[in-house]
C-alpha cells in the first residue's frame, strides 16, 4: 500500500494547487530547458560547427530576428494557453468526478434506506439496488457487501412463531434474507458479470436456513460463518455443492452450530486455503461431504461437537488435504486445542474412494461415532 507521501508525489491534482502564475512559469522553464537540450545535441551532432558573424547587421538579419522573436513570444503564449486548457479540463473532470461520487453516494444512502425500512417490499428492493451497486461501484464494492452481509446478522428468529400474523412476517422476512443469500452467491460463480470473488463476507451469528452456493468459488477474503446457526425447514437447506475453496481463501465456520435440516458440500474440491469448524457443533443436522475431492487444503475439525445428526464422506477422496479432528496445539499462543467430541453423532468415513491422506484423529480407539474405511484402524491413522 502506498503512503501519504509516495500518493502526494505521484498524485496530478497536487499541481493543480499551483498558482496559474506559478504553474505557466514551471512549464517555460521546462519548455526553454527542453529547447536549450535540443539545441545543444544537434550542434553536438553537427560536429560543433563555429558561428561566424559577417560584417554589420543587413535588413534580412533584422527581418530574420524579428521573426525568430515572434515565434518564440507564439511559443509562449501556445504555452499559456495549453496551461490553462488543461488546468480547465482538470477541474472539469474532478467535478465530474465529484458529481460522479455523490451521485453514487446518494444512491447508497436510499438503498441503505430501504434495507432498514419497514415494508418488505422496500427491503427486497433495497437488497437489489445495494447489489447493482457494488456491482458499478467498485471503489466501495466491499462496503455495499459489508451492508448485505450485515443485514442478514441483524436479528432473526430461527424457528416460525405460532400465530399467524407474525408467522406472515416471519415468512416475508426469511425470502427476503434468502434473496439477500442469492445475490452474494451469484456474485461468487465464475459466470458472474462483476465478480464479488476475493471480497471478504462476514455472516458472524448468522441465521441461516436456506442458502444455495452452488458453484461458488472462493479465491480470497475471509468468509467468516463464526457463531453462525444452520437450520432447515421442510426440505430447506445450505447447499455449498461443487464449492472450491481455492488458494488464498480462508473460510470460517468456527462455532457454528448446525442444528438441523441439511448442509451439503458434495462434489465440493478443497484445492487450498483454510477451512476450520473448530468448536462447531454438529447437533442435529446432517452434513454431507459426498464426493468431495481433499486435495490440498487443511481443513480443521479441532474442538468439534458430534452429538447428534450424520455426517457423510461417501465417495471423498483425501489425496493431500490435511483434515484434523486431533488435538493442535498453538505453538504461538502456548495453548492446546483439544481433539473432537464424539457424543451421539455419526461420521461416516466407511465409503470413502480414496483415503490415501487420511484425516488426522490423535485416538487409540475409534469411539462409536466414528465409521472408518473397512480394514482401516485408527491407531495406524495420525
Amino acid at each position: 500500500m502506498a503512503t501519504s507521501g509516495e500518493r502526494s508525489g505521484s498524485d496530478p491534482r497536487s499541481v493543480m494547487r499551483w498558482s496559474l502564475s506559478l504553474h505557466v512559469a514551471a512549464v517555460l522553464f521546462l519548455s526553454a530547458f527542453t529547447v536549450g537540450i535540443v539545441a545543444a545535441v544537434l550542434w553536438r551532432l553537427l560536429g560543433a560547427p563555429r558561428l561566424h558573424v559577417a560584417g554589420p547587421l543587413k535588413p534580412g538579419d533584422i527581418y530574420d530576428g524579428i521573426k525568430i522573436a515572434l515565434a518564440i513570444v507564439a511559443g509562449a503564449g501556445g504555452v499559456v494557453a495549453l496551461v490553462v486548457g488543461y488546468r480547465r479540463q482538470h477541474l472539469n473532470e474532478v467535478s465530474e468526478e465529484r458529481e460522479h461520487g455523490r451521485a453514487f453516494t446518494d444512491r447508497f444512502g436510499a438503498a441503505a434506506d430501504q434495507l432498514g425500512a419497514d415494508q418488505p417490499a422496500a427491503r427486497m428492493a433495497g437488497a437489489y439496488a445495494m447489489a447493482r451497486l457494488a456491482d458499478e461501484w467498485r471503489q466501495e464494492r466491499q462496503t455495499c457487501i459489508d451492508v448485505l452481509c450485515g443485514y442478514l446478522r441483524m436479528p432473526y428468529a430461527p424457528d416460525p412463531p405460532t400465530d399467524e400474523p407474525a408467522f406472515v412476517a416471519w415468512q416475508r422476512e426469511r425470502e427476503i434474507r434468502k434473496t439477500v443469500l442469492r445475490l452474494i452467491a451469484a456474485h461468487l460463480r465464475d459466470d458472474s458479470p462483476e465478480s464479488w470473488q476475493g471480497y471478504d463476507l462476514d455472516f458472524t451469528g448468522a441465521v441461516l436456513d436456506e442458502a444455495y452456493f452452488r458453484g461458488a468459488r472462493f479465491i480470497g477474503g475471509d468468509i467468516i460463518f463464526v457463531k453462525a446457526l444452520f437450520v432447515g425447514h421442510d426440505r430447506d437447506q445450505v447447499v455449498f455443492d461443487e464449492v472450491e475453496f481455492a488458494d488464498g481463501s480462508c473460510v470460517y465456520f468456527r462455532l457454528a452450530e448446525f442444528r438441523s435440516g441439511s448442509v451439503r458440500f458434495d462434489r465440493a474440491v478443497f484445492s487450498g486455503g483454510w477451512v476450520t469448524f473448530d468448536s462447531a457443533r454438529f447437533t442435529g443436522a446432517r452434513v454431507n461431504f459426498r464426493d468431495a475431492a481433499f486435495s490440498a487444503a487443511e481443513i480443521r475439525f479441532e474442538d468439534a461437537e458430534f452429538s447428534h445428526g450424520l455426517t457423510d464422506f461417501a465417495g471423498a477422496t483425501f489425496t493431500g488435504t490435511v483434515v484434523d479432528f486431533g488435538e493442535h496445539r498453538l505453538e504461538s499462543l502456548h495453548v492446546t486445542v483439544p481433539p473432537a467430541r464424539f457424543t451421539g453423532g455419526t461420521v461416516d468415513l466407511s465409503r470413502t474412494a480414496a483415503f490415501t491422506h487420511p484425516p488426522r484423529f490423535g485416538l487409540q480407539t475409534a469411539p462409536a461415532g466414528l465409521l472408518l474405511p473397512p480394514g482401516t484402524n485408527i491407531s495406524d491413522l495420525p
